[in-house]
């Protein structure tokens, strides 16, 4: 087999429902000089070797069910390719994204990480998705960066900036440079990847949309956890690498602050709805002691003591 350009790693469990779309969409490529590496963890829903009979470029390998992270390692450990390309089974690439990121690593050779936006991807009032083709643009005439989200991206990707991971293609030596993606994580272990790739290299953003996000109960934004992850990842990314990068561009510590205030209101929000309110009092004062919506924060502090544990039966 010759050396593919791009490697494309979609890890699936149980995923049959919207696979075949997110193969779709790598396959139709108008970039064709790449491999699809299709990490099953586990499933037990199909059997995912069929996969392969579809097209010689893709390999299916089989996990026994160990998480996100390592599926993606294992995947970025076997890939052969100069570029490594990443999409969730239930997301789906624009036409054109792929030949737009291999022109512009092309004509920017200091550049390690080539992403672009996403457009949410909402179920209709059935529970079924529009099909894909009917939201499809064409990302291949997609040539400048937005300066809004390129450059050395560390301090912008701590005050919040999202790199969607089905966006993002990165180059093998920032791959081989930070390692992979930390297998302990239960949550945000994308977003500490794109931390330690941005201390290391330049990250760029096309000015368009590339891929389609899809929203649903499983999505990773409907998980909810008694830690509040984000916020104890931004706190170790700050202590380990600071609050600078290396134009001289810095984030002070009082936006930082507002930062951590804004992730601890989203985390008392999300438990005060739907999960535990008691860790959502927790979160909004400490999101009232670093002075983020200061009247709403006590607003719900003092609800959540007259509603107790209650789970409301409406938003």
């Amino acid at each position: 087999m010759n050396q593919p350009r791009v490697s494309v790693i979609i890890p699936v469990r149980n995923g049959k429902d919207y696979l075949q779309e997110a193969l779709d969409s790598v396959l139709l490529q108008s970039f064709t000089d790449l491999e699809l590496l299709l990490i099953d963890d586990g499933s037990t829903d199909d059997d995912y070797s069929r996969y392969a009979h579809q097209d010689k470029r893709i390999r299916v390998i089989h996990l026994a069910g160990t998480g996100v992270s390592r599926a993606r390692n294992v995947g970025m450990a076997q890939s052969r390719g100069d570029l490594l390309a990443f999409l969730d089974a239930d997301d789906v690439w624009f036409p054109g994204k792929l030949q737009a990121q291999v022109n512009y690593f092309d004509a920017h050779p200091k550049v390690g990480v080539v992403f672009g936006k996403f457009i949410r991807w909402q179920a209709l009032p059935s529970e079924a998705f529009a099909p894909a083709i009917s939201l499809m643009q064409d990302a291949g005439n997609l040539t400048r960066a937005d300066p809004e989200r390129s450059g050395w991206l560390y301090t912008r990707l701590l005050d919040g900036l999202l790199v969607g991971m089905n966006t993002a293609v990165v180059r093998r030596s920032v791959y081989e440079t930070i390692g992979g993606f930390n297998e302990a994580m239960r949550q945000g272990e994308d977003y500490d990847f794109w931390l330690k790739a941005s201390r290391v290299t330049e990250m760029h953003s096309l000015n368009g949309p590339v891929a389609l996000y899809r929203i649903h109960g499983a999505s990773a934004m409907h998980r909810l956890s008694s830690d509040n992850h984000l916020v104890n990842l931004l706190k170790a990314a700050a202590m380990r690498w600071g609050l600078k990068t290396f134009n001289d561009q810095s984030l002070t510590p009082r936006s930082f602050d507002e930062r951590l205030a804004r992730v601890y209101f989203d985390h008392a929000y999300a438990h005060y709805w739907h999960g535990d309110r008691v860790i959502a009092r927790a979160a909004f004062w400490h999101a009232l002691q670093r002075g983020h919506r200061p009247l709403r924060c006590l607003a719900y502090i003092a609800l959540s003591y007259w509603a107790g544990h209650a789970r409301p039966s409406h938003h």
